[in-house]
């Protein structure tokens, strides 16, 4: 457990879904409650974002996250569970950490990384916020486009 090594811990759940009550439920049956946040449906949650050290995603199934782009844009290192397309935006030890979907050891092993060093939440931040900038933005998804449409045009 990672409570008993990082006492100022805090839990915030972003969202809402049908998880939601016996989430809630179980954090006051555990005695944290104090420190587990549910902020419900928003739409700034990149502002929210803002206040994290880390960013987790721990779904066992997962399409393309777009609020692990939000994360990765804001800076923040990523730990997700290797589930759908996460691998596919979370580089593994670069941007941050990704960990077996049903395994709370690789996820507690991942966060406990981050807790204990500062430099590498950082270094891991500013590598997904370039990540980010470089392959999913506006920008660059409008430069694939180009080059894809001059390719086929020098093709004819």
């Amino acid at each position: 457990s990672l409570r008993p090594r990082f006492p100022g811990l805090r839990l915030t759940f972003v969202g809402d879904g049908p998880e939601r009550a016996s989430l809630e439920a179980r954090s006051k049956s555990l005695g944290v409650a104090g420190d587990v946040t549910f902020t419900g449906a928003r739409s700034d949650t990149p502002d929210l974002m803002r206040d994290f050290d880390v960013f987790v995603l721990p779904s066992i199934n997962e399409g393309i996250s777009n609020t692990i782009l939000e994360a990765m844009a804001t800076g923040l290192p990523v730990v997700a569970g290797r589930a759908g397309g996460n691998p596919e935006l979370v580089l593994d030890g670069v941007t941050g950490r990704l960990y077996g979907p049903t395994d709370p050891g690789g996820l507690e092993q991942a966060l406990s990384a981050y807790l204990t060093d500062s430099s590498l939440r950082q270094s891991h931040g500013a590598a997904g916020r370039a990540r980010v900038v470089q392959n999913f933005s506006l920008d660059a998804m409008v430069e694939r486009y180009l080059s894809l449409y001059d390719e086929l045009l020098a093709e004819r």
